[in-house]
């Protein structure tokens, strides 16, 4: 049957929408149709890409790449997948998923990348667009996550927690938790009975502020039990959590909501003394950030429980607040482990109440009177 005139009209218009604005999956679809359907219509989106390629100036090294592997690697699946040319698609508004274009560098040195990368986008979208999707696999989605992550962006979650009767080890839990973390660093923000901050250092000592001028360090070794089962609660290293994932959890994935997909890590091997029973991870399909991480435990009294940090705010770090000083006015003091143990103690139950006697493990021969 020969093609209508407007089937020649609206080809124009979507190559047209293709280049210059974000086309939806339907335009898409309806796109692929119409490129199958018109006699001519693979040579003319081939033109109308390749000449938008070469009289364009700002295609971004991080979609460059990816088109160079897809040069390389020229089979379907490859460019249907997320780690291909799909990757380049969710790049942002201003680098547009179609548009390979805009770069200087790319004019002055590698015109036939723009013949590779034009032939590459009209192989993905005469190999099934929207019929037969191909996804990153959940181990390839945790190792974007990993790689967000470690940007200098520092990400705000609100915790919450449910554990089973027996786990409350001294410790009324307040309602208000925020945690903060970039990479393998964070710090929490508690809202209770006192506002207080705390986090680790790299020896994994817990410092929190009792007020806006002092703060307590209580070594790894010091830590009485209600101390070490906040520390499990909420202690954030999402590097390090995200890579035992890789390397000791069986992982599945599962599409989940508004752009987002599901990776459920269920350990082969324990690898620490928190134990993982299971985690839920939700994964934002464009930023690549964690949306949402539910962390399942079951510790050794056979007490349990679920804590969920859902993602509120994304901001530049600020890196004075990953210690204690930052957290401080002048003048300030910061009480260590040079500190009597006693002392610490004093100062943690003048502000917290009784319950945090039991913080600090205060060998017997230094906790009797001189």
């Amino acid at each position: 049957m020969t093609p209508r005139n407007s089937d020649h009209e609206r080809l124009k218009e979507l190559l047209t929408e293709l280049v210059d604005g974000q086309p939806s999956s339907e335009q898409l679809d309806e796109l692929q149709q119409l490129v199958k359907s018109v006699p001519d219509g693979v040579e003319r989106m081939v033109d109308h890409l390749l000449l938008d390629s070469l009289l364009s100036d700002d295609l971004g090294r991080e979609p460059l790449t990816a088109l160079v592997d897809l040069v390389a690697e020229p089979d379907v699946s490859d460019v249907t997948s997320d780690s291909g040319l799909a990757q380049v698609r969710t790049e942002s508004a201003a680098k547009s998923p179609v548009s390979v274009r805009r770069s200087t560098w790319f004019l002055r040195t590698t015109s036939w990348l723009a013949v590779a990368a034009t032939v590459a986008l009209v192989i993905f979208l005469l190999t099934g667009h929207g019929d037969n999707p191909v996804y990153a696999s959940a181990s390839q989605i945790v190792e974007a996550a990993i790689h967000t992550h470690a940007e200098p962006i520092e990400r705000v979650y609100v915790v919450e927690v449910e554990r089973h009767p027996t786990a409350d080890n001294g410790f009324n839990l307040p309602r208000d938790v925020k945690v903060s973390t970039q990479g393998d660093r964070f710090w929490v923000e508690m809202n209770g009975y006192r506002r207080w901050a705390w986090g680790r250092d790299e020896d994994g000592a817990i410092w929190m502020t009792l007020g806006p001028r002092r703060a307590v360090l209580v070594g790894a070794d010091e830590m009485g039990v209600p101390l070490k089962y906040i520390g499990d609660l909420y202690t954030l290293h999402l590097e390090t959590l995200l890579q035992n994932f890789l390397k000791h959890c069986q992982l599945e994935r599962t599409e989940g909501p508004a752009g987002t997909d599901i990776i459920t890590a269920v350990p082969r091997r324990r690898w620490s003394e928190r134990p993982l029973k299971r985690a839920t991870i939700e994964v934002d399909r464009e930023s690549k950030a964690i949306r949402r991480l539910v962390v399942e435990r079951e510790f050794p009294d056979q007490s349990s429980t679920i804590v969920t940090f859902t993602l509120v705010d994304s901001r530049l770090a600020d890196e004075e607040l990953y210690r204690p000083q930052g957290h401080l006015t002048e003048p300030r003091h910061l009480f260590s482990s040079e500190t009597d143990g006693t002392k610490r103690r004093e100062l943690m139950v003048n502000w917290f109440g009784p319950h945090a006697e039991r913080w600090i493990q205060i060998p017997e021969e230094t906790s009797n009177d001189q």
